[in-house]
C-alpha cells in the first residue's frame, strides 16, 4: 500500500467538523478491526446476494493479521448489470463454495473485531443477511465506515467515492470493484485515519451539518431536483393554503426572506438554507395526537 502523499491534519480542529468523533486516546481500544468489502447481485439488502467478499484483520494500531478473499457462488444467476459493474460472471462462481461453506471461517476473522467498510451502511446488512441465510447470527463488536469518516473531514470535497480518496491521498487501489482490491485499498484509508488519532468507529455523521458544509459558498444554480424538493418539504412542515395544496406564494416569501433570493434564482448554498428553515419549521409542528382505540 502507497504512502498517503498529504496528511489529513484534522485532529486539531475536530470540533468544528458536520458531527462528532473521538480520539484514539480517549476510548478503550477495540480488540482487532476487520475491513470486509463485498460484490453482489445488485443493490437490495434483502434480495440480492454476494459473489465474491474479502476481509482483512487488523490489530488496534492498524497492522495487518490475516486476510481472506473468495469468490462466492449465489443461489441465481448474477445480473449482466451487476457483472457490468465488477466483471463476475455465471462462469467465473461455478465452481466457488457457498457463502454457507465459508460462514465459520469468515466469523473466525471478524470475531470481536469492529466491522469497517466504505459504505458500512450497504456492506454489513448484506453480510448479516447472508450469515442469517446460512443460520448464523453476526453482530460486531462496533462499525467503522470509512466514507462517512471522510465525509466527516472533508465535508467540501467534491467526491468521496473510494476511487477519489485513493487518488486523492495517494493510496493505492490497484483493481476497482474487486472485492480484494477495494478492501486493501480501504485498509489503506483506515490507517490514515487512525495515523491522525482518529478513533474511526466513533465517527458520528449529521447528516444535515454535512449537507450544510459541502453546501457552503456553492454558487451553482439549484437543480430542478433541488428545488421540487422545497415544495416538497415545504408540505410536511405545513406551508399549506385552504384546500390542502403547497402554498406556493408562501414558500415563494420564505425563499427571499432565508435566502434573499427568489425561489427559481436559488443556488446549492441558498437552497440549503432554505431547506434547513422548513426542517425547523416542520420540527416544531405540534404532535399530531394518537388515534384513539377501537375497544
Amino acid at each position: 500500500m502507497a504512502t498517503p502523499e498529504r496528511a489529513l491534519a484534522v485532529v486539531p480542529r475536530l470540533a468544528g467538523l458536520p458531527g462528532r468523533v473521538r480520539r484514539r486516546d480517549e476510548v478503550a481500544a477495540p480488540a482487532a478491526y476487520a475491513v470486509v468489502d463485498v460484490e453482489t447481485t445488485g443493490t437490495s439488502i434483502e434480495a440480492d446476494e454476494i459473489v465474491s467478499l474479502a476481509v482483512v484483520r487488523l490489530d488496534a494500531d492498524g497492522r495487518e493479521l490475516d486476510r481472506f478473499a473468495s469468490l462466492v457462488r449465489p443461489a441465481g444467476p448474477i445480473p449482466v448489470d451487476a457483472t457490468a459493474v465488477h466483471g463476475i460472471d455465471d462462469a467465473a462462481v461455478r465452481g466457488a463454495p457457498r457463502f454457507a461453506e465459508l460462514a465459520f471461517e469468515l466469523l473466525a476473522l471478524l470475531d470481536g473485531a469492529v466491522f469497517v467498510a466504505h459504505n458500512a451502511d450497504f456492506d454489513l446488512p448484506l453480510v448479516q443477511h447472508a450469515f442469517a441465510r446460512a443460520g448464523v447470527r453476526y453482530l460486531p463488536a462496533g462499525v467503522a465506515c470509512t466514507l462517512d469518516a471522510f465525509r466527516l473531514l472533508e465535508p467540501s470535497e467534491q467526491s468521496h467515492r473510494l476511487e477519489s480518496l485513493c487518488e486523492r491521498h495517494g493510496v493505492s487501489l490497484d483493481d476497482a470493484h474487486d472485492a480484494r482490491g477495494d478492501a486493501l485499498a480501504t485498509v489503506g484509508l483506515f490507517r490514515l485515519l487512525l495515523a491522525e488519532g482518529i478513533a474511526p468507529e466513533t465517527v458520528e455523521l449529521d447528516d444535515r451539518a454535512y449537507m450544510r458544509a459541502r453546501s457552503r459558498g456553492d454558487t451553482r444554480p439549484a437543480s430542478e431536483p433541488q428545488i421540487r424538493r422545497v415544495f416538497a418539504l415545504a408540505r410536511v412542515a405545513g406551508i399549506v393554503g385552504p384546500d390542502g395544496t403547497v402554498d406556493r406564494d408562501a414558500v415563494a416569501a420564505l425563499a427571499v426572506r432565508v435566502a434573499r433570493a427568489e425561489i427559481d434564482e436559488l443556488n446549492h448554498e441558498q437552497v440549503q438554507d432554505v431547506y434547513d428553515e422548513l426542517e425547523r419549521m416542520r420540527s416544531e409542528l405540534p404532535e399530531e395526537p394518537a388515534a384513539e382505540r377501537v375497544a
